[in-house]
């Protein structure tokens, strides 16, 4: 444990010091290290005229002594309130989504700041909905105030990550001593009667598959009070209406191309999207 390390993704606005603050508190649970990362990307100046040699310019000396001085403000107020807690600091000349992705690599857990998207955010992209797709480890998004009492939701599916889910899932209730809620989305296939013996059958099956999956994590944290159910529904409207009154929702994440993303958002993409507690996003290939 002790050679965890929580990448926070740091630029010291409001959302990065409440990333902050949630990363601090895992590693005071896990006897982990913090590492607060700063990434920004300096414009190179080019010349109209071509024939014009020029170098590119790089942050002057006061930029980098004001991004030294907020990263020092950082560690100061961490060790006041995190005493026992290691941490340290990077700084990465490039963009943060980057910078976090590749840091991800040497990472236990990736922690950035997300506030509920906007439209134009949803169009555009997010660092948050960037590292979350392309991270190789689980990254959490900080959002909300949630009760210290309110429960873990997992959204469990038929991919290979459901199990790292649930993992994932037990082991924060595990440490936060909260109930865990395991929710399955079932859509009902088009043209079907809900109440037909085909689709009773069928929810009965994804029922004893859910519930098998949750018995072999029960069996690891049998002090977790948990519960399972089948909700009907598409998974992320499914999941983001049960992720109401929870301090976390853990999903699977998977990387997508461009063009499937703008046809068809993700899970995790709905979830940065409509949630308003924080999220972990969990990559079935760690």
């Amino acid at each position: 444990m002790a050679t965890q390390r929580i990448v926070v993704g740091y630029d010291g606005s409001p959302d990065a010091r409440k990333a902050a603050r949630w990363a601090l508190d895992e590693a005071q649970r896990t006897d982990a290290t913090v590492e607060l990362l700063y990434a920004y990307e300096w414009p190179s100046y080019v010349p109209a005229a071509a024939m014009m040699p020029a170098a590119a310019v790089y942050p002057d000396a006061d930029t980098d002594d004001a991004v030294g001085e907020m990263l020092g403000q950082a560690l100061e107020t961490a060790s006041a309130t995190h005493p026992g807690v290691r941490l340290c600091t990077r700084v990465e000349h490039g963009t943060a989504a980057v910078a976090l992705a590749q840091r991800s690599a040497e990472a236990s857990l990736v922690v950035v700041g997300g506030p509920r998207h906007s439209p134009v955010r949803a169009l555009l992209g997010s660092t948050s909905a960037s590292v979350g797709a392309h991270a190789r480890c689980p990254v959490v998004v900080v959002r909300g105030e949630p009760r210290d009492t309110a429960p873990v939701v997992a959204g469990v599916d038929d991919s290979p990550a459901a199990g790292l889910v649930l993992g994932f899932a037990f082991e924060q209730a595990a440490m936060r001593g909260v109930p865990l809620r395991a929710v399955h989305a079932w859509p009902v296939p088009a043209g079907r009667d809900m109440l037909s013996d085909v689709n009773l059958c069928a929810v009965a099956a994804e029922r004893d598959r859910l519930r098998s999956v949750v018995d072999f994590w029960r069996g690891r944290f049998p002090r977790v009070p948990v519960t399972s159910e089948i909700l009907v529904g598409g998974p992320g409207e499914v999941l983001a209406e049960a992720a109401a009154g929870a301090q976390l929702v853990v999903a699977g994440a998977r990387a997508r191309r461009a063009l499937r993303v703008a046809l068809r958002p993700s899970i995790g993409r709905h979830l940065l999207h409509r949630a308003r507690c924080s999220i972990a996003l969990i990559h079935g290939a760690r």
